[in-house]
């Protein structure tokens, strides 16, 4: 209820303050904040949430995943231990249990769980048209995914982290992330969150950046820390 009353608060104000918001993000001490500002000049706001492992937003949806639960703002849902992998369609979104290997859909505030017959590292999942696709990373490079293991394409030879989006897959490859066919150097990435519909956190060495990935305006920059 703690967690709920959070997202609660935050929710009102989102309608009540006057500032560009450009997502969510969680910070290295795993409380999630709204991020505020324009590009290149963001501004953290007030934990809203603590005890966060990873965690998704589109447009219409934001989804934390704390050390055993799911939590939406309007409800929560007991999950398996460890971080989830997240991806959004118009009901709700799938989820991927990276500790446990499962899968499920979130819909309505509750999990159903779907058989999956994926070999690899999975690095994301994407969802489109109602389908579930993985990014996963194989001996013989990182392959797109479908459920029953089959794989479409490869589309690289290896990468340490990987969203699905709209408009492509984006990669962090060889100290470089690429993204709608535009690369940006940046070393020691380890992982990114999908901030909003319109931007991506890329957290790399320790710090945290935003990408914008809408094509045409892509753009990075580092997000603030926070105090200890």
């Amino acid at each position: 209820m703690k967690a709920l009353l959070f997202f609660t608060v935050s929710t009102c104000a989102w309608g009540q303050v006057n500032r560009p918001q450009l997502g969510r993000m969680f910070d290295a001490q795993g409380s999630a904040r709204t991020v505020y500002g324009i590009a290149g000049s963001p501004a953290l706001g007030d934990p809203e949430l603590t005890g966060v492992l990873s965690y998704g937003c589109s447009k219409a949806l934001c989804l934390w995943k704390t050390a055993q639960s799911i939590v939406s703002p309007t409800g929560s849902a007991a999950a398996p231990d460890g971080p989830a992998l997240f991806a959004f369609n118009a009901t709700g979104a799938f989820l991927w249990f990276q500790q446990s290997g499962q899968l499920a859909r979130w819909q309505n505030d509750a999990l159903t769980f779907l058989d999956a017959a994926v070999e690899g590292k999975v690095l994301a999942i994407g969802a489109s048209a109602g389908a579930v696709q993985f990014a996963v990373q194989r001996m013989n490079g990182v392959w797109i995914v479908n459920l029953d293991g089959s794989a479409v394409a490869g589309i690289a030879r290896h990468a340490s982290a990987a969203m699905l989006t709209a408009s492509g897959p984006i990669l962090a490859e060889r100290g470089e992330i690429i993204v709608n066919g535009k690369r940006f150097v940046l070393e020691g990435v380890t992982s990114m969150f999908q901030m909003s519909a319109n931007y991506l956190q890329v957290r790399a060495a320790g710090l945290d950046y935003a990408l914008r990935i809408d094509p045409g305006r892509e753009t990075l920059f580092q997000l603030p820390g926070v105090s200890q």
